[in-house]
């Protein structure tokens, strides 16, 4: 079966696009701490976040991304990594807690857990990780994103950048496809058109 013509899809349907894509988030951020509690900052995350986001936002929207979809994906992908970068030092508290006996909600509800996360950001071993963190998330949502942004300013009424443009026609008559030489200043009538043509 075919792929239906952008031409006929519906209109971006922004908040619900926006909702789709958020669902990446949480996602994101497991994924990003999965590999900080291992040790590796990897583009692979940052590209999932960015197709994953564009795939929901699509899912969502009805298949269309705008100039302001496209800003929208942008903003929630910075955010995920931008989450997950601070939760990958949560993750390492709670796991430095864990190794002095207490559990996880012990960790979590320990008074100055988030002195802690932040003292620990402020090193400079974590001013390094930020660097690679900024570097690998460009790269790896770099394209995706770029990509979204050449879509949304395709041009998005009723004919799309891919479908053959006609001409103007009159009532009831068939379109043609437009002719590389000039048009002509106007378009032949039905002939049957008592209107038109010579008169007897």
């Amino acid at each position: 079966m075919s792929q239906p013509s952008p031409s006929s899809l519906p209109s971006e349907n922004f908040p619900r696009g926006v909702i789709f894509a958020l669902i990446v988030v949480p996602l994101g951020i497991v994924a990003w701490d999965v590999l900080w509690s291992v040790g590796f900052v990897a583009s692979i995350v940052a590209f999932g976040v960015s197709w994953g986001a564009v795939r929901l936002y699509r899912l969502g929207s009805g298949g269309r991304i705008t100039r302001t979809g496209a800003i929208a994906l942008l903003v929630i992908t910075i955010a995920t990594l931008a989450l997950g970068y601070v939760s990958g030092f949560a993750v390492d508290v709670v796991q430095a807690l864990m190794n002095q006996g207490a559990s996880v909600t012990e960790a979590l509800s320990y008074p100055p857990f988030w002195g802690d996360v932040g003292a620990a950001m402020t090193t400079t071993s974590a001013l390094v990780s930020l660097l690679l963190a900024v570097l690998f998330g460009a790269l790896g949502c770099f394209n995706v994103l770029r990509a979204a942004f050449r879509v949304s300013r395709m041009p998005q009424g009723p004919v799309a950048s891919d479908a053959p443009v006609v001409l103007g026609t009159a009532p009831g008559a068939q379109p043609t496809l437009m002719n590389p030489a000039p048009p002509a200043p106007h378009i032949a009538a039905d002939p049957a058109d008592p209107t038109t043509g010579d008169s007897k």
